[in-house]
């Protein structure tokens, strides 16, 4: 094992660990990715009625030295944060539909996700939209909160020994 200079006790990782700390590290950010994006597959699974193409397209992508990013199909933040109805603030979200009519592409994605008829799924989506809007599912909120962060963490100071504080930037503005 390695000889500190000012440390009394072992850390816990072998000595070839130590001598290429970063894949250790670069482990570890990927069990935490990985961790983060099962958490975020279930709770989307349980929250949100869709065909389960929303959950599996959630997926961790790197963006650097140690760092990742989470990204899902740009209507997962419809899905979480919820869209109002046209010219309402039912659900105090950034979203709002902005015109009454239902598209073809809309028709048919209903009509293929939840086996309506043409018909009806024109009519679905023009209530929707002009009704009740998209409710919130609050899927990142339920899953990335302040304990979900402390626990990431104390896993990082157990590992590296420093004190770290954690983070998590909602940025639905770039999520592809």
């Amino acid at each position: 094992m390695a000889d500190f200079d000012f440390l009394e006790t072992e850390l816990g990782i072998s000595e070839k660990d130590i001598e290429n700390p970063s894949n250790v590290y670069e482990n570890f950010i990927l069990k935490i990715a990985n961790q983060i994006t099962d958490d975020l597959r279930k709770e989307t699974s349980n929250k949100a009625r869709n065909s389960g193409a929303l959950t599996q397209s959630i997926a961790y992508v790197p963006s650097g030295k140690l760092s990742f990013e989470i990204q899902a199909e740009d209507y997962y933040k419809f899905i979480d944060e919820g869209v109002n109805p046209v010219g309402q603030n039912k659900f105090q979200t950034p979203y709002s539909f902005k015109f009454p009519s239902v598209t073809k592409n809309h028709a048919v994605a209903l009509k293929q996700s939840y086996g309506y008829t043409l018909s009806h799924a024109y009519a679905s989506g023009y209530v929707t939209k002009n009704k009740y809007g998209i409710k919130p599912r609050n899927i990142t909120d339920s899953v990335i909160n302040d304990n979900y962060l402390e626990r990431i963490a104390s896993d990082l100071a157990e590992v590296t020994g420093l004190m770290f504080e954690v983070t998590f930037t909602k940025n639905t503005d770039t999520w592809q």
